[in-house]
């Protein structure tokens, strides 16, 4: 199965100069990566290669190179990062016995979360094409340039909100409950740390496991995205594309993506850019398919946050947490469910 994992974005604080195509690699420009970052598949010559920031990469097909070219700076310099430590995805490591260990999959950029403006609260498009920064490496997106001035104008006020909105969004989500570095049952040592990292959350043990995790935040991601898609493919909703509709498995082996520490899954590559322009679109599709799945076989009867019957206050609504969905008899439990949602997914199992 390919695998391609989105999680954060590594800037190499170089100074970036133009990428541009070169035919095939002689024995002075040898590809630093043994697997093309746009198809997860071996290198062939016949593809040629990209140089990029001095050094040449090899793509296992002619258009995979264009497709490279459109990814962002910050996800570029990741894949070069991670292609010259011999981690980009597909490369396989040995293991303490010499033996073959899973293959490391790459951490990349990862798009801005949320559908509303941090700074105005206004939905993204309500007030035209919204305006995507940077900020600090991290990808920031306003409804409008008036609120990008109000940004600028104080960062650390809007980026402690933006940080708190996300939390909120993605702690019911949260696919384990162990610390990514230390292995611990999170809670075990006190209350978990949530911490944002380029706008996706991650849970520690103790602040202790902090140090440890930015020295090296790659390597856990990529733990942790090996553990999601192993997790969460069995119970996946879609047997198609959710951008392209086609099967998958039409293109090749689908290949499996990591947002907001949820999988999501793709007939190829070439569909990811299409998702990241507008995620919301189709998690909304994602979270339906699980909905349906589940609505006959749910097994409560009541609310699981106010306890009363389902349907006493109207028709029950819902929600999908990970991959479990939850039925509420009205809209006022989603907040108190949001807060801690290990407790209330724990009665539902």
């Amino acid at each position: 199965m390919r695998m391609l994992y989105c999680s954060i974005t590594l800037a190499l604080g170089a100074m970036l100069v133009p990428a541009t195509f070169a035919h095939a690699a002689t024995a002075s420009d040898k590809p630093i990566n043994a697997n093309c970052p746009i198809g997860k598949e071996p290198i062939v010559p016949s593809a040629g290669t990209i140089e990029y920031e001095g050094q040449t990469i090899g793509l296992c097909c002619p258009g995979c190179g264009k497709a490279f070219l459109a990814w962002d700076e910050s996800r570029r310099d990741a894949f070069v990062a991670l292609a010259m430590r011999g981690e980009e995805p597909g490369q396989v490591h040995q293991d303490s016995t010499g033996g073959s260990a899973t293959s490391q999959p790459a951490s990349v950029s990862f798009p801005y979360p949320l559908d509303t403006c941090i700074v105005s609260g206004e939905k993204l498009g309500s007030m035209g094409d919204p305006v995507t920064l940077k900020h600090e490496g991290r990808e920031i997106t306003l409804c409008c340039n008036g609120c990008v001035k109000e940004f600028e104008a104080d960062p650390a006020k809007f980026i402690e909100k933006l940080d708190q909105a996300i939390v909120n969004a993605q702690l019911m989500h949260y696919p384990i409950d162990t610390c990514i570095v230390a292995g611990s049952t999170l809670g075990s040592k006190g209350d978990p740390v949530n911490l944002v990292y380029k706008n996706r959350l991650v849970r520690f043990c103790c602040a202790g496991c902090l140090p440890k995790f930015t020295a090296d935040p790659a390597k856990y991601f990529m733990a942790l995205d090996k553990q999601i898609v192993e997790l969460q493919t069995e119970t996946y909703p879609l047997s198609t594309c959710v951008v392209a509709g086609g099967a998958l498995g039409s293109m090749g082996e689908p290949v499996d993506y990591v947002y907001g520490n949820r999988l999501v899954r793709f007939c190829c590559a070439s569909c990811i850019e299409t998702f990241e322009a507008a995620p919301g679109t189709s998690m909304a599709t994602i979270d339906k398919a699980y909905a349906d799945a589940q609505r006959a076989s749910y097994p409560l009867d009541t609310c699981v946050v106010a306890g009363g019957a389902l349907g006493s206050m109207g028709d029950p609504v819902e929600l999908v947490a990970g991959t479990q969905l939850v039925r509420f008899c009205c809209k006022g439990c989603f907040s108190k469910f949001k807060k801690d949602p290990a407790k209330y997914l724990a009665e539902i199992q």
